[in-house]
């Protein structure tokens, strides 16, 4: 039974407006982003994945990296989404048919497949060569637009390559699923091969590879891909060549080590086999290659073009508004343009001054810092002076994942007074404190996309300081107190280092960076910042310092395999803590900053997430070493006298000591 969200605004920004097709994702719909006016594409995340934590986890664990993923045949990701109740991802909406549509048309030519072939190659490919499966290929989830291009979505349920049993996010039948994927073995790119093969089996015969249309039951389709023999394609459709018909058998082979190994291969084989250059097949629709699609493009009910809302962040100019009031005068109006002007500045001040004004709130509620009144009380400053009484730092705070959500927790070093410090239904990650320890700044999703908020300890107090400039991570103040680095993916391109200043004014784009980048460290001479970039590899980075004004990068990792997204300062600014190694064992090492020397601290345990102690003696890291559960730990500065400090049947990560 389908979920009644139709109708329905989620987050107080995406309008539901109609249901579109269940995917292998999830029950898909249209929606619109108020504020903007766009439509997306809103796929609804079944109950028993979005009140599954672990299943969640999962997906938010490769969100960032597929929302950096971009290419002209793919569908852009915006990420995952959650309500107290339900969860969904978002998509930018292609506006156009799918290739459901054109496979009720009946078998097509085969330049028109091979049209299809190349555009679906392609965004595979990008995956690909990201170390990303797809593993949901379907024809609800590949769109053409009004330009006749093909774009691939679902890139939410994407995959690292050599995952097995993945998990099934919808009832969606296992129509394209390859036989390895079945039977929950280790996969690769064969298995995305194997699901377009099914996809141009139906293209140019127009039944289901068992030579009919495709079983209701899952049963039957699963014994099918393990056992069925497909029938050549030339048999139920002879004006197929023969060799273009064993190629497709070819990519349907059931051990995926005798298929084709690549999209580029699959689909050089392909045009040989057709008698065509394959520079001559175009990336889009045309009248002449893909007359079937086409008719379908011509006949097809294009929405209007987007009418944002006009909010008060976006009105129009002042002086646009007076111009359309002169307009009106010449309309019978007898107003004069002064008192116009007059009477706006007065309603705009009575506004700001009565309407804009914040309350005291408690913690549960964020209240958003508004910067437009004289009056109104900034969130504090901070200066780097006094150090706290305890010189090895006497608080830990850190990321407590609890129920459903991450939460933020703090801890004493010695294990004493633990507390949870946030209780709501949203993610809080990335704690840094304030430099005189009175506060702690975090990233949360409270109110839709991630922001920076301030928590403070003794006032109770939360103020939110950035708001709606993008998805904010790992914030850390400069030593002085005035600054605060982050890094910030805004609109579509790659998370990049931002800077704003403590009080939330002035958030700004420092560098753009070449590839995604997860983690920002300020040193305490306030001289450089450090940070991990992506260089290729999902999930591995290099780390990489600049100058503060973002200048002058140098690459300090050198000969290290498989670097986490996480770094940290010794008090000295002299060496960065990182984590390094390979999946699932991971360890810290400290790098030489002037030399790119390391040194590994720990030996087995999957650890990561190091902070220095104020006076870097002492080194508090996550480990997986207790039954592969992730707790808090604490060492000595050179590895020795490793020390358990939490111990939940729930994550702890991500600590940062007090400074």
């Amino acid at each position: 039974m389908l979920s009644s969200i139709s109708g329905t605004t989620l987050l107080n920004q995406y309008h539901v407006e109609e249901f579109v097709t269940l995917t292998p994702l999830g029950e898909l719909y249209r929606a619109t982003d108020v504020r903007s006016g766009k439509s997306l594409a809103l796929t609804l995340l079944a109950k028993t994945i979005s009140d599954n934590a672990e299943a969640v986890k999962e997906l938010e664990a490769e969100a960032v990296k597929l929302q950096s993923i971009s290419h002209p045949n793919l569908t852009k990701y915006l990420g995952l989404y959650r309500t107290p109740t339900l969860a969904f991802l978002l998509e930018e909406w292609v506006d156009g048919p799918s290739m459901l549509n054109l496979l009720e048309k009946g078998p097509v030519s085969l330049s028109e497949a091979l049209t299809y072939a190349k555009s679906i190659c392609s965004a595979l490919a990008v995956l690909h060569k990201h170390n990303y499966l797809h593993l949901n290929l379907a024809p609800e989830l590949i769109h053409i637009n009004q330009r006749g291009e093909i774009l691939v979505g679902g890139l939410a349920g994407a995959l690292p390559k050599g995952v097995k049993n993945p998990r099934r996010l919808s009832i969606y039948p296992q129509t394209y699923t390859s036989p390895e994927q079945l039977k929950g073995r280790p996969l690769d790119t064969a298995a995305d091969i194997y699901a377009l093969a099914v996809i141009l089996y139906e293209l140019i015969t127009g039944a289901w590879i068992n030579g009919k249309r495709a079983p209701k039951s899952n049963e039957t389709i699963r014994k099918i891909h393990l056992e069925g023999s497909p029938p050549a394609p030339i048999t139920l459709n002879p004006e197929i060549p023969d060799h273009f018909s064993r190629m497709i058998l070819w990519a349907l082979r059931k051990n995926p080590d005798d298929r084709l190994k690549t999209t580029t291969e699959l689909l050089s084989s392909l045009a040989l086999a057709a008698r065509v250059s394959l520079d001559t097949v175009p990336l889009r629709t045309d009248p002449t290659t893909a007359p079937v699609t086409s008719r379908i493009l011509s006949e097809w009910k294009f929405l209007p073009p987007a009418k944002p809302n006009t909010l008060s962040a976006d009105a129009p100019p002042l002086e646009d508004r007076l111009a359309s009031l002169t307009v009106s005068k010449k309309k019978n109006f007898r107003i004069g343009i002064a008192p116009i002007i007059l009477f706006i500045l007065f309603i705009g001040f009575f506004s700001i001054f009565w309407l804009v004004r914040p309350e005291e709130i408690s913690i549960a509620t964020p209240q958003q810092y508004t910067r437009f009144a004289s009056d109104i009380t900034p969130p504090p400053t901070f200066t780097p002076l006094p150090k706290p009484t305890d010189p090895h730092g006497g608080r830990i705070a850190f990321t407590c994942t609890r129920a459903d959500f991450n939460q933020l927790c703090m801890i004493n070093r010695d294990g004493s007074g633990l507390s949870q410090l946030t209780d709501m239904q949203a993610s809080n990650y990335y704690p840094a404190f304030t430099p005189d320890g009175r506060g702690l700044l975090f990233s949360s999703n409270r109110n839709g996309s991630f922001d920076l908020y301030l928590l403070l300890f003794d006032e109770k107090q939360l103020f939110q300081i950035t708001k709606n400039i993008g998805n904010v991570v790992s914030p850390d103040y400069s030593p002085d107190g005035l600054r605060v680095a982050f890094a910030n993916r805004a609109a579509d391109g790659p998370t990049s280092i931002w800077m704003v200043n403590a009080d939330g004014l002035n958030p700004h784009l420092v560098y753009a960076g070449a590839n995604t980048i997860v983690a920002v460290a300020w040193s305490p001479d306030g001289e450089n910042i450090a940070y991990a970039m992506s260089v290729g590899n999902p999930q591995e980075y290099e780390i990489f310092i600049m100058d503060a004004d973002g200048k002058n990068h140098l690459r300090i990792s050198q000969g290290l395999k498989g670097i986490g997204g996480s770094i940290d300062w010794s008090p000295d600014s002299k060496s960065l803590l990182i984590y390094a190694g390979a999946f699932g064992d991971k360890d810290i090492f400290k790098i030489d900053v002037e030399t790119g020397n390391y040194v590994q601290l720990t030996n087995g345990g999957n650890n990561a997430g190091a902070s220095y102690s104020p006076d870097g003696l002492y080194i508090v890291f996550n480990s997986r070493r207790n039954d592969d559960q992730a707790d808090l730990y604490i060492m000595r500065a050179d590895g020795t006298n490793q020390i358990q400090l939490t111990n939940h049947p729930e994550p702890d990560w991500g600590p940062q000591w007090a400074e």
